[in-house]
């Protein structure tokens, strides 16, 4: 009898020690509230990811969220959060509980001051609410104008970290939750590498924030019972951009992803002497990329579409630069900047037109570097008295457009010229 019961407290006891050790609690970490012009956005964020529930109430205004299938813990004792615009107030119910220092959250009750549209996301262990504002002049802007908007509206910090791939340089602040010892700042080396005691090394290079935390988690899981990491970064050093030209030359650090267009505003934008129509991203696998600032402003697929990365260089051209020459029979032979899309009627206009003498059939345009130049046969008179489009081309920079004379107005000059020379020699000769 003994014997068994001694058997049966063994057995009881183990099953009591695995029941012990399988306990799992997953714990709110932080809920927070965050404010900008067009949306109020709320962040839970959790030691794991969970199933949410959310429900409207209409009078008054609420929103509910509970929780169905997880037991949620919270350590925070605090039941408000500060009010924002359209935010009275943010409630955390509770499950009531003997133990004082765990408490079971049971909802959270976001009371609202008016009806407003919101939406729900979630990411791993983040739910995120966003509460759209009421804006009348947004209401008030045509539909294209609010889709260019929405393709440059500022991204909130955390978004602007997500996209970010970490490289040398770059400052890391690594929070491990409840372990104080662990957490501190890191600096990635030249090798892409981060040192975070106990673990020697751990290579982040190209990684997001997101990706390093995951790193982080399992790696320190050999020395931490269930870690949760959270990484931000601090210092960003690693993506170098050279902007040069009419513009705030210099070397610029990029945050996230972005286009040329927000990085030509950030920096200043160019200067009044700038080509903005052949703006040239040189890109550091070596190709040249060329844009029109009009159409990055005007046009969001082709604005969304143009990123500058790290290793690229911004190259803004001076007007001078980017020039056509007008030479011949014209009435005023000189230089034209190239301002956005010049064609050779545009050209031909602005120095006055053909003279009486031009060979109209037969202009030529002059392409290419010295040494490998190429001429371009254009008759003018069809373009002129036919509408024949084909004939107006677009000029480059550098283009050399020649409108030649007619021989017999060549012949006539010389005559003209040599008239008295000769005149003056016959008398001599006879006399």
């Amino acid at each position: 009898m003994k014997t068994i019961t001694s058997k049966a407290l063994i057995v009881l006891t183990s099953l009591m020690l695995v029941s012990c050790a399988s306990v799992h609690h997953i714990y709110l970490v932080d809920l927070t509230a965050k404010e900008w012009p067009e949306k109020t956005e709320i962040v839970f964020t959790t030691s794991e990811p969970v199933v949410y529930n959310a429900t409207k109430i209409e009078n008054p205004p609420a929103i509910i969220i509970n929780f169905p299938n997880n037991k949620i813990f919270s350590l925070e004792q605090q039941e408000t959060i500060q009010e924002t615009s359209p935010i009275k107030k943010i409630r955390k119910e509770y499950i009531t509980s003997d133990n004082s220092i765990q408490s079971r959250l049971n909802m959270v009750i976001i009371e609202m001051k008016e009806d407003l549209p919101y939406r729900f996301s979630s990411n791993g262990r983040t739910i995120k609410l966003e509460i759209i504002h009421h804006n009348t002049e947004e209401e008030e802007i045509s539909n294209k104008e609010k889709e260019n908007r929405a393709i440059v509206e500022k991204k909130s910090p955390s978004e602007m970290e997500e996209g970010y791939l970490i490289g040398p340089r770059d400052v890391l602040n690594i929070e491990v939750w409840k372990h104080p010892d662990v957490s501190r700042k890191v600096i990635v080396n030249q090798r892409g590498e981060i040192r975070l005691p106990p673990i020697r090394k751990l290579e982040v290079l190209g990684m997001n924030v997101l990706q390093v935390e995951e790193k982080v988690t399992q790696a320190l899981r050999q020395y931490l019972i269930d870690p949760i990491v959270f990484v931000a970064i601090e210092e960003y050093n690693s993506q170098r951009v050279i902007a040069l030209g009419e513009i705030e030359t210099g070397m610029y650090t990029l945050q996230r992803r972005t286009t040329l267009l927000e990085f030509m505003g950030k920096i200043g934008g160019p200067t009044k002497d700038a080509d903005t129509f052949h703006i040239r991203l040189i890109k550091k696998d070596g190709r040249v990329l060329t844009y029109n600032l009009k159409e990055l402003i005007d046009d969001p697929i082709k604005r969304n579409a143009a990123t500058i990365s790290a290793g690229d260089t911004v190259y803004v051209p001076p007007l001078e630069v980017n020039r056509i020459y007008i030479l011949g029979e014209v009435a005023y032979p000189k230089t034209i900047p190239i301002k956005g899309k010049l064609t050779l009627i545009d050209a031909v206009t602005e120095a006055g037109g053909p003279t009486r003498d031009a060979v109209t059939k037969s202009v030529i345009v002059i392409r290419g570097e010295v040494g490998d130049q190429k001429g371009i046969r254009i008759n003018l008179d069809r373009l002129l008295k036919e509408a024949d489009i084909i004939q107006n081309i677009d000029l480059e920079p550098g283009d050399i457009v020649y409108v030649p004379k007619k021989f017999i107005t060549n012949v006539e000059r010389f005559l003209r010229l040599m008239s008295t020379p000769i005149l003056f020699w016959l008398y001599t000769w006879i006399i």
